[in-house]
């Protein structure tokens, strides 16, 4: 007999969650093919600066490359040039600077027989372009999609961007900083070491990124048991992620008898005290105050209020973060939070747009967070700042 009980049509299966802490495959996220987008609204942006810079040129009778090697930019430029100097001393020079981006200016000038300048340029707009595109990838698998597009956006359009159309090392910290976090969150920890210990010899702040490999390899230590071989192979990211610096002491103290040069150029050179917190003691309350009018001087100069303003939105996305630390990891939230101390180490180097574009996660939590009318809100706010601030940038008035 046939059966006459009532067909009962299966239950769909419930979809594959990954484990926390690793990246779905790329093809579910929608990481293949996933340049458009980014690329898209990354040239978008730089066409919107090139019109910037251009004005500003016009009304300044200047050029549109001396405006783009500004400040730091000058000093890589000389860098890649004539390197560094066989002995280490108290005064401003090429020994307060890493050294991957000038050999990667110089190697690529070499390669295509152009100026430093023109290579300095082309680095930072393909690394830009780099950190765009892994910035969307890395949101989208927090968040999906929409997100992972929205982030794009943000990241592009944030006033710190401008650092990837100027002679500026962000354009290899950010992308490596970024591509080390993907590793990381699909547990691939050679990967994710060799990133972090090549960052390392383009910026010191890349160093945040040591104490982040640490984290996900004891969290794996933790969740696997010490016997695990698996385990065991993530250590191989901490241990590789202060391999540029330490590579650099090592030439350092074979060129100019102390491995310690970089930090005494700094330090005496550029006035950074190597003391934690240090922005506590900032000049307004014991330099400024004895020299008379440079106290108002000070004030009155965009740098200091574009660090305070920077540093409530760095308090800000911290507490965003926190709040998503389930989604995007811990490690995430350390390596914000890396940077952010990092930032306060020193009175020179304030929580201005481009130190938070290398703390890009704090860019792209409010992609997630806002809703669609804050969103946009945000989004033309973040527009208007990118003109303005880039405007005061290339005609020298504000750091980047």
């Amino acid at each position: 007999m046939p059966d006459t009980a009532p067909t009962v049509a299966p239950e769909p299966a419930a979809p594959a969650v990954p484990k926390p802490g690793r990246l779905a495959g790329s093809k579910r996220l929608g990481m293949r093919g996933s340049w458009t987008w980014p690329a898209a609204v990354y040239l978008a942006s730089r066409l919107v600066l090139l019109v910037v810079a251009t004005t500003v040129a016009l009304s300044q009778h200047r050029t549109l490359t001396s405006e783009l090697t500004l400040f730091d930019g000058q000093w890589y430029l000389r860098l890649a040039r004539f390197g560094y100097p066989v002995h280490s001393s108290h005064v401003q020079s090429t020994l307060g600077f890493l050294p991957l981006y000038p050999i990667a200016i110089r190697a690529l000038a070499w390669t295509l027989s152009s100026s430093y300048t023109a290579a300095a340029l082309i680095i930072s707009f393909v690394g830009g372009l780099l950190a765009v595109v892994l910035a969307q990838r890395l949101a989208t698998s927090w968040w999906g999609g929409q997100a992972g597009r929205r982030a794009a956006l943000a990241f592009a359009l944030f006033p710190g961007s401008i650092v990837f159309s100027m002679a500026y090392s962000e354009c290899l910290t950010i992308p490596l900083a970024l591509g080390c976090l993907l590793a990381l969150r699909s547990q691939r920890w050679l990967l994710a070491g060799l990133l972090a210990g090549v960052a390392s010899a383009v910026e010191p702040v890349a160093l945040a990124l040591l104490p982040v490999c640490l984290f996900a390899a004891a969290r794996e230590v933790r969740l696997q048991g010490w016997r695990s071989s698996a385990a065991r192979r993530s250590l191989a990211a901490p241990l590789l992620s202060p391999l540029g610096i330490a590579a650099f002491a090592v030439f350092l103290w074979t060129w100019t008898g102390t491995p310690f040069a970089t930090l005494e150029a700094q330090h005496y050179g550029w006035h950074h005290p190597s003391e934690p917190l240090a922005i506590f003691s900032l000049p307004i309350t014991r330099h400024l105050l004895s020299h008379g009018g440079t106290l108002l001087r000070y004030v009155l100069t965009w740098n200091p209020w574009n660090g305070v303003a920077g540093g409530i939105f760095l308090a800000f996305s911290l507490l965003a973060l926190w709040r998503v630390r389930h989604e995007v990891g811990g490690e995430t939230f350390l390596y914000v939070a890396g940077v952010a101390f990092l930032t306060l180490w020193s009175v020179m180097t304030l929580p201005n747009p481009r130190m938070l574009l290398v703390a890009c996660p704090a860019v792209l939590v409010w992609a997630r967070r806002l809703s669609s009318p804050r969103w946009r809100l945000f989004l033309a706010c973040e527009t208007v700042m990118f003109v303005l601030m880039s405007s005061l940038t290339l005609s020298g008035h504000m750091l980047p």
